[in-house]
């Protein structure tokens, strides 16, 4: 007969076991299927639909991919702003229904999920589930943006960071969207100089290249493009910059707060990886990347999973942080309280991964002194007891 401790310890562990599988599987199961049917209806994936598929149709049709800068769609944020790559990579899809097509890219992005958690070490499957309920991860597939992409570009260019694939990795992605552009100090602070070269030259070939392929059009109006978007929508991110001008700083101001942050990451990165702790310098870059972006909607912290995967591959307090970001809006920054919390939450993960990967990190291999005796003398050795 068992005992009552024995049956509450029993008890315990069966609650544990689903609690467990409630949050890691079937809430995160619910929530995908809840986007999927978004899509399926055609009430979600505007970025795809709407930007990537229409410039792909331009290019298929030698027109210019890029609209003017008076566009309607700057203003309500579905224009392609990108490199001529992604709309290129787009193609294939326009051989298909909309719907069928917004199905298939979803589904890219959701397997491109788990990949990057595998990339880094992630064995746990409670974080594999656990992520697809992050609100950022949702809004990524909703929206149908790459950030999930970049995430994955981003954890290649970890996994192989000694290798030829990181930089290729890092450089393709730059052609796609020049978001990881601040893992540049910590590939400095390492001293993987030549790594940080080629990502450059992949990035530039690649880009010049596919520009090329669309006979330059747009190139020489594309910086301007890029500089209205950030006049018309960065007041409205999940940035230092929008919440200083709710709080009613002046735009000088709040650029320079903004400014400060951006560079503050930026060199403690570089700092912390000269210093020799790997990790630790790529969990600031990544931060970097969120901070420096000129637009920051909801989906941008989805690259939150790379920053807590590399300092944790297993669970803990850290994964559950980024569910914290419910609440948020999905498109632009809400009210200032919402901007303040969301930043907060943001900072709170960075903080406690930065905390965790130091916690973990494998110590110094410093060389082992070995005491070494001469060997004695036959007479020393008689004369010893």
């Amino acid at each position: 007969m068992s005992s009552p401790a024995r049956v509450r310890a029993e008890t315990r562990r069966s609650l544990k076991s689903v609690w467990t599988i409630a949050v890691c599987g079937v809430l995160p199961l619910c929530a995908l299927a809840i986007v999927l049917s978004d899509l399926v209806d055609g009430n979600a994936g505007w970025a795809f639909r709407e930007a990537f598929l229409g410039a792909a149709d331009a290019v298929l049709h030698g027109a210019d991919p890029y609209p003017g800068l008076e566009d309607p769609s700057i203003v309500e944020g579905t224009a392609y702003v990108y490199p001529p790559l992604l709309a290129l990579v787009a193609t294939p899809f326009t051989f298909v229904a909309a719907n069928v097509a917004a199905m298939g890219f979803a589904l890219v992005l959701v397997a491109a999920v788990p990949a990057t958690l595998l990339l880094l070490g992630v064995r746990d499957w409670r974080c594999h589930g656990l992520v697809l309920l992050w609100p950022a991860v949702l809004s990524a597939v909703h929206v149908e943006n790459i950030t999930i992409l970049m995430a994955l570009a981003a954890a290649l260019a970890w996994r192989f960071r000694d290798a030829p694939a990181g930089p290729l990795t890092l450089g393709v992605s730059l052609a796609l969207k020049p978001l990881l552009w601040p893992l540049a100090p910590w590939l400095a602070g390492t001293r993987r100089v030549p790594s940080l070269v080629w990502g450059g030259v992949v990035a530039l070939v690649t880009a010049l290249g596919s520009w090329a392929v669309i006979g330059f059009d747009g190139l020489v109006e594309y910086e301007a493009l890029v500089r209205r978007l950030g006049e018309v929508m960065d007041e409205w991110g999940y940035s230092v910059y929008a919440l200083a001008l709710d709080l009613g700083a002046a735009d000088a101001v709040a650029r320079g707060l903004w400014l400060l942050l951006a560079v503050g990451l930026l060199a403690s990165a570089f700092v912390v990886s000269r210093r020799g702790r790997d990790r630790q310098g790529f969990i600031l870059a990544m931060a970097a990347v969120i901070a420096c972006s000129p637009i920051v909607w909801l989906h941008y912290f989805a690259l939150l999973l790379v920053i807590v995967a590399v300092a944790k591959p297993t669970l803990g307090a850290v994964w559950f942080a980024p569910l914290l970001l419910y609440g948020a809006e999905e498109i632009g920054n809400g009210t200032p309280f919402q901007t303040a919390f969301t930043l907060a939450v943001a900072a709170l993960t960075v903080a406690l991964a930065f905390r965790v990967a130091a916690e973990e990190a494998e110590p110094a291999t410093a060389p082992t002194a070995v005491e070494t005796v001469p060997a004695a003398s036959p007479a020393v050795a008689a004369a010893q007891p």
